[in-house]
């Protein structure tokens, strides 16, 4: 009767003919099967019905969330927003293994007109350049007893939340939790997860760009000597630079190149040195040690001879 059923009702065997269904109805029909389909009451039968009762009784978690979420969307309100439990708190700050717990306040009672079912963990993908969220997505459903969560840099995608943040070097990173039941989401409890300064490597310079021999350099302030022609480059001529693997901006620190997401290194700070297109600086041949060097007469001197004959 489950494997052929077509609607949730059908599978727990309830009718909505004496009205809506509550969801204390909807809770005895689940229990009721899933006692019958447990899986320690299957074991001594064949491997066709176990499997057959595992499929059932996934039938009959499904129906029993569905009817729930029609019962709370028709008769009940979005819990209320949830309470900060305390500062979000950095555990790890290694690189590639960052973690960052948060917490909230579970409510000492239940509000049977605002239920919660789950609590939601949301983040965002991406960040524009003036480091506004967008692309928000879901990094973990937690049920309703659980008030707290550890955002880890190992996960892939928190990693690619984490990264979002690495790529702008923003100075917080924004994770939302929201309350959730069948009508809807709660309104969200921000966390602002200090970033850009508690990591070391991103922390750096910009660089400037030269106009005349197109070179990048450290900036330094006002004006950078540039260390390919020795211009003076402006700071109207700074740029930002990014990695083309991970979008990470790339700064310099400790006369490195690096991109602040990826940690990829894209070069070093060599100093003034002769480069192709630039000409090369004049090197005087070195003397054997002990050679006279040969005298030169001066130009336009004229001989004791030829200073005679014009006296005559």
């Amino acid at each position: 009767r489950i494997m052929a059923a077509q609607e949730p009702e059908e599978v727990l065997g309830l009718s909505q003919e004496g009205g809506p269904l509550t969801e204390e109805t909807v809770t005895q029909a689940w229990k009721r099967l899933v006692l019958l389909l447990h899986p320690d009451k299957l074991q001594r039968l064949g491997d066709g019905v176990r499997e057959s009762g595992a499929e059932a009784l996934h039938r009959v978690h499904s129906a029993k969330d569905e009817l729930r979420r029609r019962a709370q969307e028709a008769g009940k309100e979005v819990p209320e927003e949830p309470a900060a439990a305390g500062p979000p708190r950095c555990t790890d700050t290694a690189q590639g293994k960052r973690k960052y717990e948060i917490s909230w306040k579970l409510p000492d009672a239940q509000d049977p007109s605002r239920p919660i079912e789950n609590y939601e963990v949301w983040g965002p993908r991406y960040f524009s350049e003036y480091g506004d969220p967008y692309d928000w997505v879901l990094l973990a459903t937690l049920p309703a007893l659980q008030s707290q969560f550890v955002l880890v840099e190992e996960a892939p995608t928190q990693q690619d939340v984490m990264w979002a943040a690495d790529r702008i070097l923003r100075p917080t990173l924004t994770i939302n939790i929201h309350a959730t039941n069948g009508r809807g989401q709660s309104p969200p409890l921000s966390f602002e997860l200090p970033w850009a300064t508690a990591f070391p490597w991103l922390k750096g310079t910009p660089s400037v760009l030269c106009s005349q021999c197109f070179r990048a350099s450290e900036w330094k302030g006002a004006w950078t000597r540039c260390n390919g022609c020795a211009a003076n480059v402006p700071s109207e001529a700074r740029v930002t630079i990014r990695c083309p693997e991970c979008q990470g901006e790339v700064l310099w620190g400790g006369g490195a190149l690096r991109c602040t997401c990826c940690l990829r290194l894209f070069g070093k700070d060599l100093g003034q040195q002769w480069r192709p297109g630039l000409k090369a600086p004049f090197h005087a041949p070195p003397r054997a040690q002990g050679a006279r060097q040969p005298q030169r007469q001066p130009q336009n001197v004229h001989s004791n001879s030829q200073w005679h004959r014009r006296q005559w």
